[in-house]
């Protein structure tokens, strides 16, 4: 019997997980394999590190990218010191998973992140404007977007929980459905 993904993945935090010791504060899990993805592209990790020693850090991340054996694995170093000057601590609040916590970062923060979609039906035909709409609302709120638990925010607009944002590319794509989205936070 083959493996799942979500197994695959639950297989990597446990060997991460035996990595977050000494220098290593945590261990995030950010991209597609994340976010419910069908068939994830690659595995993209950010190592945090409490201190700046770039020895360290390449023989602690060479070693992660040994004892997880990843095909598409993508490993890069954080320290702490420089936390609020790189970019990538907006994507790590918003769709991180902590190894250490076992949770998302958002979680953490009471607040929930979502992805907003905004599209165009345009250059759909009728029927299959009608489809699509079948498709994301459904006939009686039974649509793809409720049962993700995604929320309908006016016509062309709609919001979903960040880790459920890669079905819905992938639906607007299917559907050669022109769309923009952006990242917010959310409190209840």
């Amino acid at each position: 019997m083959q493996e799942s993904v979500s197994q695959k993945i639950q297989k990597l935090r446990n060997i991460l997980k035996n990595k977050i010791k000494g220098n290593i504060a945590d261990i995030f899990i950010i991209g597609s394999s994340i976010k419910n993805k069908l068939i994830p592209r690659d595995f993209d990790l950010i190592v945090l590190f409490r201190e700046k020693s770039l020895k360290e850090a390449e023989e602690r991340l060479f070693d992660i990218k040994e004892s997880l054996k990843v095909k598409d694995l993508h490993v890069e170093p954080l320290f702490a010191d420089e936390i609020l000057e790189e970019g990538i601590i907006f994507t790590i609040l918003h769709e991180g998973f902590s190894v250490k916590k076992n949770m998302f970062l958002y979680g953490l923060t009471k607040l929930n992140s979502y992805s907003i979609f905004s599209f165009t039906l345009g250059n759909l035909s009728k029927i299959n404007k009608v489809r699509f709409a079948q498709t994301l609302y459904g006939r009686n709120k039974d649509g793809l977007l409720y049962n993700e638990k995604g929320i309908s925010l006016g016509q062309g607009s709609f919001m979903v929980p960040i880790e459920r944002e890669e079905i819905f590319k992938e639906l607007m794509g299917k559907w050669e459905v022109k769309y923009k989205y952006k990242k917010a936070f959310v409190k209840d």
